[in-house]
């Protein structure tokens, strides 16, 4: 009876893969007609001064208590000599989500910080702008990056009827960036371009009274594009995009490289979570120790130990 649910199985997902072929060769070579949705970006030479922004996060447990640390990450580039600086934040009492969403309000806020006090022309954040607190106070062009998408949120602003026709066709079958794959590459393809591309910019919400532009970007051939999120002036997309393509050749990743360095210095790991338990421990002093007398009076010594 196993082997039959096996043998049924395998024929089932070989004649769905079949159809998903069938479907996706339907779809890019459809992709040809909406080329006129894809804007070709030549980068430029112009120095960019920049600040670009990520976080890592962890929970830690001390003597039965959850103590969650947040540690952002910021490089600043203004003179060509790009400097990072880390920022700290411990919490009580917050969930996971609550915990994310910190973080990414932090990341805003102290970007919008040194923004102020150093004269850049773009911040970079990694994850959408959509949900963030501050980022509608900047008064310089943020762009956000987004790898993990969700929602669809780009498609689901797409005005021009026959190019969200087609995109939630694709959708069936298939996830956002990988349609936006189609048609980039085919555009490519056509025109032999080698520069960054995007798609037509849409609005794809609002924070406060800001308007927020969504589009792809593809800054390197056969990488999968990226959403990302732009608050400005809607006409400097292509010229920040331009600025930025430089920053963005790193082979097989497609994005850019600030972005990249404050993710790896941002990372929360095992010796990170050391120094942190290791402060605790030192800086506790006589309320740690009144913590441990109070386990101790409650029979949970060996709870303790435990962690």
């Amino acid at each position: 009876m196993f082997n039959d649910v096996v043998v049924n199985m395998l024929e089932l997902i070989e004649t769905r893969i079949a159809q998903m072929r069938d479907r996706a060769l339907n779809l890019l070579s459809d992709a040809g007609n909406f080329m006129n949705y894809v804007i070709e970006v030549t980068p430029s030479r112009e120095f960019t001064r920049f600040i670009a922004v990520d976080s890592g996060f962890t929970e830690l447990s001390y003597l039965g208590f959850r103590i969650s640390i947040i540690n952002i990450a910021l490089l600043i580039n203004v003179d060509g000599r790009g400097r990072v600086v880390n920022r700290f934040d411990a919490l009580l009492g917050i969930s996971n989500e609550e915990l994310e969403r910190a973080a990414l309000n932090m990341e805003a806020q102290y970007a919008l910080e040194y923004s102020r006090s150093s004269s850049v022309d773009v911040v970079l954040l990694d994850g959408a702008l959509i949900g963030r607190s501050y980022v509608d106070r900047f008064s310089i062009p943020v762009l956000a990056h987004v790898k993990d998408v969700k929602g669809n949120r780009y498609s689901q602003s797409i005005t021009d009827i026959k190019f969200r026709d087609y995109v939630n066709r694709a959708l069936q079958v298939m996830e956002e960036p990988l349609a936006m794959h189609m048609v980039m590459e085919t555009y490519r393809a056509r025109y032999k371009s080698t520069n960054a591309l995007i798609t037509k910019p849409y609005i794809v919400g609002r924070v406060g009274d800001r308007e927020v532009y969504g589009f792809y970007v593809q800054y390197l051939p056969a990488t999968l594009p990226i959403y990302t999120e732009y608050m400005g002036d809607p006409g400097m997309i292509q010229q920040v995009i331009s600025r930025m393509a430089p920053l963005s050749t790193m082979p097989r990743l497609g994005y850019p490289a600030p972005l990249y360095i404050v993710d790896r210095v941002a990372k929360v790991n095992a010796d990170f979570r050391g120094m942190v338990r290791l402060i605790m421990e030192k800086l506790g002093g006589e309320v740690l120790s009144e913590l441990r007398g109070m386990y101790l009076r409650m029979g949970l010594n060996e709870y303790v130990k435990s962690r």
